[in-house]
């Protein structure tokens, strides 16, 4: 079950939403969405797998800035699901928060256990409805463009979402 990021205020991310946002050098929009983004030693430690990257080095800044904190991630026991995602996974669900995730199986497992999820065409909604975000299209194409992957359908309704008010 997916709720808006409009009633969301603590999320803990998986590495998915970090890094597309990484890429086109938009974590900023995080701390505009949710009072506050946790993300799992698990997760961290995937999203700086290549320090080299862009992505990377934005994230370590973030955390560095404090707009991301690293948290203790409980692992949750999910066949099919990776480190970073089970951690997430069970840390939102030990807090009660909603998990920021943009792999589906996470997102279905995730819904399965009653926790809200958002994913980043989510966040970037929001953010475009805040006046955060001056061209919405423009900056999908941008992460289309990265290499990250979002499908005709997700675009065409997150497209649709940020014209109309919640």
């Amino acid at each position: 079950m997916s709720s808006p990021p409009w009633v969301i205020s603590v999320v803990v991310a998986d590495a998915g939403p970090l890094i597309a946002l990484g890429r086109v050098n938009r974590l900023a929009l995080l701390t505009a969405v949710f009072q506050q983004v946790q993300v799992p030693h698990a997760v961290l430690a995937e999203c700086l797998m290549r320090r080299e990257l862009p992505d990377a080095r934005r994230i370590e800044a973030a955390v560095a800035d404090g707009w991301l904190l690293p948290c203790e991630g409980t692992a949750i026991e999910a066949a099919g699901l990776g480190a970073g995602e089970r951690a997430a996974i069970g840390h939102a669900q030990a807090i009660g928060a909603a998990l920021l995730a943009d792999d589906q199986a996470a997102r279905a497992f995730a819904a399965q256990l009653g926790l809200t999820t958002v994913g980043t065409l989510g966040v970037l909604v929001k953010a475009q409805r805040m006046g955060r975000l001056p061209d919405l299209r423009t900056l999908i194409e941008e992460l289309r463009a990265s290499g990250y992957w979002l499908s005709d359908t997700a675009i065409q309704q997150a497209l649709a979402a940020a014209q109309t008010r919640p």
